[in-house]
């Protein structure tokens, strides 16, 4: 990638906007009010996580990267941690300090960027949050690599709903596109109440 963009992140990004599935029923997503063990009990039904948006079924974070904490954390939320195996569900959207959108990835998890870092295999995010929303595991230092490799111009952030739709079409048009380039065309159709498999593939060709 080129080295422009490496440094209009590392100049320009000051806010990232994460963006995961969440389902209250899957034991791969799990949420605790403090640092203990966590296990699958953790996962009751009737809990709501803090940030959890009911329609589009996504947990979101704002997290100033100059600060290293969640964006409009409110206290009274106290420690939060979160553990969640997203593999390639997630949206990880960088901003400029006006808020606007610089470069996205949609699919698998920045570690470069998102903490566990030397363990996440792209397949894992864990957030320790304090009270104050400090992010006390977080790099002093952003590394936007993942980002210069795999990202691309930002699209709508994606619901569960239409994360779904993307995989349904992949497995359709595979043959021709990778799961990235499906994602980026579904994204760019999602304002449609509907999409045919006719009318991406007629995108593609």
């Amino acid at each position: 990638m080129s080295t422009t963009l490496k440094e209009k992140l590392e100049n320009e990004a000051r806010f990232l906007r994460i963006s995961i599935p969440y389902d209250k029923r899957d034991k791969y997503t799990m949420v605790s009010f403090d640092d203990g063990v966590m296990s699958e009990l953790e996962c009751d039904e009737s809990f709501v996580p803090p940030m959890y948006d009911e329609d589009t079924k996504l947990l979101e974070f704002w997290v100033d990267l100059n600060e290293q904490k969640v964006k409009d954390w409110n206290k009274d939320n106290g420690y939060l941690r979160i553990w969640a195996k997203v593999r390639d569900e997630g949206t990880y959207t960088l901003y400029d300090k006006d808020m606007k959108p610089l470069w996205q990835i949609h699919g698998y998890v920045p570690n470069a960027l998102i903490p566990p870092y030397e363990r996440g295999f792209g397949d894992y995010l864990e957030l320790a949050i304090e009270a104050d929303g400090t992010l006390p595991k977080w790099h002093d230092t952003p590394d936007f690599s993942d980002f210069l490799v795999s990202g691309r111009e930002p699209g709508s952030v994606m619901s569960y709903r239409w994360n779904h739709v993307a995989t349904a079409y992949y497995d359709v048009l595979g043959y021709k596109l990778d799961k990235e380039e499906v994602v980026w065309l579904v994204q760019r159709l999602m304002g449609k109440y509907s999409i045919s498999a006719e009318e991406v593939t007629k995108v593609v060709s």
